[in-house]
């Protein structure tokens, strides 16, 4: 995969397709991968490109410049910038160069980070994390999620006092509430966010199940 993926980023480097060059598979690779419905989709377009050079399989259903993709990127971008102390740019590129190191091609490396550390908007007040003023907090989470791994998630229920985790066992999606179509995660969810209520004890649903290996 990591192959095809070199392959395809070099062949639209030299030769970018009605505007779509490397910049932009890069993007769409990125979206693609942190969401297992859209693998497949992913491998049909990287066959068709280095079978006969049209990316068109490979180009997202929403174009990146859209109204709706925009105003999706611009609201994820505002609550992770809010959400903590931003990077310096000059520790940014220490960590670009880094992994740059450790792999050539990592695919958007940065990419938010760097947009965090020129944010002006910061909150006035942010109460520390781990704080007993803060309101017990839902945390749901993908048991193989391959963008945000469920270590994470663990981590994250430690040190939030009164906070739940509702795991999706059997399930390697990204998204996970409203997205994966499982009542358990769904009812739950909605719960906290509708009427705040916080289950007694973390929470396992069961997903559809996980690829068998070929």
């Amino acid at each position: 995969m990591r192959r095809a993926y070199l392959d395809v980023r070099e062949g639209l480097t030299a030769r970018p397709v009605a505007g779509f060059g490397p910049a932009e598979f890069d993007r769409a690779v990125y979206r693609a991968l942190g969401r297992v419905e859209r693998w497949a989709g992913l491998a049909d377009g990287l066959r068709t490109y280095l079978r006969d050079g049209s990316p068109e399989a490979l180009r997202p259903a929403i174009a990146f410049d859209s109204p709706d993709s925009r105003n999706y990127e611009a609201a994820n971008r505002i609550v992770k910038c809010a959400d903590a102390p931003a990077p310096t740019p000059h520790r940014i590129l220490s960590d670009i160069r880094r992994t740059r190191h450790l792999g050539p091609q990592p695919v958007l490396t940065g990419m938010e980070a760097s947009t965090c550390a020129y944010w002006h908007h910061r909150p006035s007040h942010r109460t520390p994390l781990g704080s007993p003023d803060v309101s017990p907090l839902l945390l749901v989470a993908s048991a193989h999620d391959p963008v945000t791994p469920i270590e994470g998630a663990h981590q994250l229920r430690r040190l939030l006092p009164g906070s739940r985790l509702v795991t999706l066992d059997n399930d390697y999606s990204h998204g996970v509430f409203a997205s994966r179509a499982n009542a358990c995660v769904d009812e739950t969810s909605a719960a906290y966010l509708v009427d705040g209520t916080v289950p007694t004890a973390g929470v396992r649903c069961m997903g559809p199940g996980l690829p068998a290996e070929q």
